[in-house]
């Protein structure tokens, strides 16, 4: 019986040690994480609010300064009673905040017009990502647009149809509600690990030692079987299908899927049913742009052809398409619009007197 006692505190007290030892070295492990996590907790939640509502927000270590930025940036600001101008897209309306020319050329812009502006763009953001955070936008900041701008990428297809199709929740009354976010998959928005990290961060080094073997064990576990459900559902060569890479996403591009197409379609038409029924909105523009494997032909489907479909189908004289695949560029060497990146972004000089002033010109004339 002693005997028995004694192992069973030499195997306790054994345990203790290396728990405490895995506790301190998980106090190195989140240290290195450092820069992108949340400084504040206030910041934390709004993040883990609004990602569970619209699948993810902005990088954390490239915004924040004001914790609306997570979600929308306030570019002019004059008046309550002014026009507001809301500007929704991926990557390609995010960066107007990042680029010095691009953010300076919005802002006079809405100085001169009077009108208040807002940038809502956050990478990868799609139709129904969209959709969603309009309504957010409402009602839980009073932003309701009289012109609205909406930027669909051509990568929106593939977006669309490998990142949110499965995630997309539906009321009874078969109404959009919310696109839920990554868990335990390592895909490009998967915060599961910064949430995690960053709550034991806040709390403390204490806090880290006793609760960080926990957590990191029990990661541990519900990765390993979100991956078996993955390989039983996909086979063990597709199992890393759903993070959804560059290469799962531009596949629609390179060939046409009529399914990816349909899907498309979808939910840019459900986001611009949901809009005709904004009765403040007084004009919606849709803005799309080719990559340049468009240029070379290496790209066979064109988002703005499908835009132009939907438009025309709507048959409402708010909403029009600013389709710049139309362009002539008049530039002899294409590739130097372009930087030299998978997702085809526009160099910042190109960005600002191409892309941005094109749009500007566009609501003038409204």
């Amino acid at each position: 019986m002693k005997k028995n006692i004694f192992v069973s505190l030499i195997a306790f007290f054994i345990f203790v040690i290396i728990y405490l030892f895995f506790g301190v070295w998980g106090i190195f492990e989140i240290n290195k994480h450092e820069r992108f996590l949340f400084k504040s907790d206030n910041k934390l939640k709004f993040h883990k609010k609004y990602s569970q509502k619209i699948h993810h927000l902005r990088d954390v270590n490239r915004w924040g300064k004001n914790t609306n930025e997570y979600l929308f940036s306030i570019l002019n600001q004059s008046g309550s009673q002014n026009k507001k101008v809301l500007f929704q897209g991926d990557s390609w309306i995010e960066s107007i905040s990042e680029i010095k020319n691009s953010e300076k050329l919005l802002k006079n812009y809405g100085i001169k017009k009077n009108y208040n502006i807002y940038n809502a763009g956050v990478t990868s953001f799609a139709p129904s990502l969209m959709h969603i955070q309009y309504k957010i936008l409402k009602n839980d900041f009073q932003i309701t647009p009289d012109i609205l701008v909406i930027y669909i990428d051509q990568t929106d297809i593939g977006d669309e149809y490998c990142r949110y199709r499965s995630k997309k929740v539906y009321s009874s009354d078969k109404k959009l509600i919310y696109i839920d976010r990554e868990r335990y998959n390592k895909a490009v928005y998967d915060y599961t690990k910064l949430y995690e990290y960053s709550e034991l961060k806040l709390d403390g080094i204490s806090k880290i030692i006793f609760k960080y073997p926990y957590v990191k064990s029990r990661y541990f576990v519900k990765r390993n079987i979100f991956q078996i459900k993955q390989i039983f559902k996909n086979g063990f060569k597709n199992r890393n299908i759903n993070k959804c890479s560059f290469r799962e996403i531009k596949k629609e591009l390179i060939s046409y899927n009529k399914d990816a197409e349909e899907n498309f379609k979808f939910a840019l038409k459900e986001y611009l049913d949901f809009l005709k029924k904004e009765s403040k909105i007084q004009n919606v523009l849709i803005v799309s742009f080719p990559h340049l494997k468009h240029h070379n032909k290496e790209y066979k489907v064109n988002v703005s052809n499908y835009i132009d479909e939907i438009v025309k189908a709507q048959n409402d004289a708010r909403i029009q398409h600013l389709n710049m695949s139309l362009m002539n560029f008049n530039v002899k060497n294409i590739e130097k619009i372009y930087k030299n990146d998978f997702a085809s972004h526009l160099n910042d000089e190109y960005h600002t007197k191409i892309f941005l002033k094109n749009i500007l010109s566009k609501i003038s004339n409204f």
